[in-house]
């Protein structure tokens, strides 16, 4: 704003910045009454260019979609699902701000080429779903004049709004409902990739461990580098079989991994959960259909993307300062994949 802050408007009103932003932009869900107050002080300040007019089009938001391999979001059944449940609150929540979703894709090999088009466009901000970036991809948009919104993905280092799942409380409420079932022993199937959310996975499981009064043996520890679903069945039946001596239960990165799992358990020998039980992450649609149905942890990733709209266009509208960490909590999803241990 020019001459004057939002803030200082809604102050000398007695009403919210939230308020005195819907009634300049225009945006629905303020009173008649309430839009004439602001409008008629607004214009005997001198300030009438702040007001936009009901005849202007609606102001766009760009979704970015980031795949590290350049892989559709359709064609990998985690991420399309991921994806879809996000875009769903994105759409939602942006048709109630009143403004225009554009979506666009890039990979590691084009996002240095789509961040140069978004300084060309008619953008008032930028969602960037960031689930599979580095930190040398994210550090791209640091130059972008429009407020940015990292999706699914933070890094500490760089001075981004983002919005993100718990991970630490999801890890917590698999080893408290582990612990709680009679399993003192719990292994760990890890993904080792360069991926925020499996980094504060791995430290809050042994955050978790320690705070509910668990032995933590590294060679309880599975690092899978692979990131595919055959590639990890693979690289799990290879690690596995030459394990003798297993957990009495497995915490998985997410189901793909817990899935894969639990097929290369049968194949050694392994019943579950009689023999071993085992949690995922990410409680994907497959996970209630399998035999026996997956223990796992719910993400509200509705609630991300409407999320992830009301932060941007809180910077839009009142041009914030500071940077702010939006966790979304997460939910166990007990079922029958975990045995409990009697005493």
């Amino acid at each position: 704003m020019m001459g004057i802050k939002v803030k200082d408007l809604a102050s000398l009103l007695n009403l919210s910045p939230s308020t005195v932003s819907l009634v300049l932009n225009n945006r629905p869900g303020i009173s008649e009454a309430t839009r004439n107050k602001v409008r008629k002080a607004v214009k005997d300040m001198g300030y009438e260019e702040l007001l936009v007019s009901e005849s202007q089009e609606k102001k766009n938001i760009l979704f970015l979609v980031y795949r590290k391999h350049g892989v559709a979001p359709a064609s990998t059944p985690y991420f399309s699902q991921l994806f879809s449940e996000i875009i769903e609150g994105v759409e939602s929540q942006i048709k109630i701000k009143g403004y225009n979703l554009m979506i666009s894709y890039t990979d590691k090999e084009t996002i240095l080429e789509e961040a140069e088009k978004i300084k060309k466009q008619d953008v008032e901000g930028v969602l960037v779903l960031a689930t599979e970036m580095a930190e040398e991809q994210i550090k791209i948009f640091t130059d972008l004049k429009v407020p940015v919104v990292m999706v699914d993905n933070y890094m500490e280092h760089r001075k981004f709004d983002c919005v993100t799942i718990n991970n630490e409380q999801g890890v917590y409420q698999v080893v408290e409902h582990l612990a709680k079932m009679g399993h003192k022993r719990i292994g760990y199937l890890h993904v080792s990739q360069n991926a925020n959310n499996f980094t504060e996975r791995y430290y809050g499981f042994k955050r978790a461990v320690e705070k509910c009064g668990l032995p933590l043996n590294d060679r309880d520890i599975i690092w899978i580098a692979t990131d595919g679903g055959e590639a990890v069945y693979g690289e799990l039946k290879h690690k596995l079989e030459e394990q003798k001596d297993l957990p009495g239960a497995f915490f998985a990165d997410n189901d793909i991994v817990a899935i894969c799992a639990m097929r290369v358990f049968r194949e050694l020998g392994y019943k579950i959960p009689e023999d071993i039980s085992i949690v995922g992450f990410d409680n994907m649609t497959l996970s209630e259909m399998l035999d026996p149905p997956l223990t796992t942890i719910q993400i509200r990733k509705h609630k991300i993307g409407v999320s992830a709209v009301n932060l941007i266009v809180e910077k839009i509208s009142e041009n914030t300062e500071g940077v702010v960490k939006m966790e979304v909590g997460t939910r166990l999803v007990a079922r029958s994949s975990v045995k409990r241990i009697s005493e």
